[in-house]
């Protein structure tokens, strides 16, 4: 009798001990989720080309989707497998992933349904042209749910409790807020000096002339802030790496100035002025230590951005003029150091007051 009990238990599948808390995110997984991430920012920019250019039809399922549509599912099936074996391994459904990740696999799921509402958008109410493209509700939906699948090793890395230095730990989350500020600016193109380079050289000017002059400014002051904004987020929650707004500057510039590169690539030079400014800011924050680190912070958010205009438009002037006068660009260019130093007025020096 005690034999056969023992052969019944032996032959009884192990039971999984229940495990606490979320699996321990490896360098591996980081490394994976990055890549994945800037798969669908790959798509994006492909999808964001095709539109521009009137390569899409009225199909969902266009060619110029494709490479957007796999990166998707690909993030979904890297973490839904992850989840899978983690669930198996003991850890509860909504614990089974590493931290902070669970939300870039809704972003999966968000891209999913964002997708679907879109087909149902474009019956009832067709296909978007021009601007509409990118402040359409539904498309809103599919930035927004692209962004939280792609910031997930930034948000992992803000909830740990040690502090990582170096390329090798920061280039993850570095990498992943560059993609999130990349979805903004890719969203906000029509107002966006590198994407518009070739509006700036002097052309036929169709319109009211003060319209024209207002959202070419514009096209400064809003990728200044939303630049500005990231690389002081970012300095504010790690030690930035030697070369880390130069990667973040120059990487953008050269998304926004692909999407339009028929118009934009022979102008490719002021690619320069990100790289330049993007050096100078690497040095100014090498000097933001100690008692005035916040004014040294300050001076990096005036003068990035200040510095890295004043040479896109003296590039732009030396090689192919510009329709703006001598009081345009210098005073655009103060304006987008003033718009960084606005952002830079938000940084906490003192713990936020508690509601009484």
């Amino acid at each position: 009798m005690a034999f056969g009990e023992r052969l019944v238990s032996a032959l009884k599948p192990a039971r999984t001990a229940r495990r606490e808390g979320h699996p321990a995110v490896t360098p591996a997984f980081t490394w994976t989720a990055m890549v994945l991430g800037l798969w669908v920012l790959l798509g994006r920019m492909v999808d964001v080309h095709a539109h521009g250019h009137g390569l899409v039809d009225e199909s969902f399922f266009t060619p110029a989707h494709f490479p957007l549509i796999t990166g998707v599912v690909a993030n979904g099936l890297f973490y839904a497998s992850a989840q899978y074996r983690n669930v198996g391994r003991g850890y509860s459904l909504w614990q089974a992933l590493p931290g902070q990740y669970l939300l870039s696999f809704a972003g999966v799921l968000f891209y999913g349904i964002g997708g679907v509402l879109d087909l149902i958008w474009h019956e009832f109410f067709g296909i978007e042209q021009g601007i509409e493209e990118v402040i359409s509700p539904t498309h809103l939906l599919l930035i927004t749910s692209g962004m939280i699948l792609a910031s997930g090793p930034l948000r992992s890395f803000l909830a740990q409790d040690s502090m990582p230095r170096g390329w090798k730990q920061l280039f993850p989350p570095i990498t992943s807020a560059l993609m999130a500020l990349s979805g903004a600016t890719l969203f906000t193109r029509f107002v966006n000096v590198w994407a518009l380079t070739d509006r700036y050289v002097p052309h036929d000017i169709v319109g009211s002339r003060t319209a024209v002059e207002a959202y070419t400014v514009a096209g400064v002051l809003i990728p200044a802030a939303l630049t500005t904004g990231t690389l002081l987020f970012l300095r504010q929650r790690m030690v930035l790496p030697f070369g880390a707004v130069t990667w973040v500057l120059l990487a953008n510039a050269l998304i926004m100035l692909t999407v339009r590169i028929e118009w934009t690539g022979k102008h490719a030079l002021v690619l320069l002025a990100a790289f330049s400014a993007g050096l100078l800011g690497d040095w100014l924050l090498t000097r933001a230590s100690g008692s005035s680190e916040i004014v040294a912070l300050r001076r990096f958010a005036f003068l990035t951005p200040c510095v890295c205009m004043l040479l896109f438009f003296s590039s732009l002037q030396l090689s192919a003029g510009l329709w703006w006068s001598i009081h345009m660009w210098l005073g655009a260019s103060f304006m987008a150091g003033a718009v960084g130093l606005g952002m830079s007025a938000l940084l906490m020096k003192k713990a936020i007051p508690e509601a009484t």
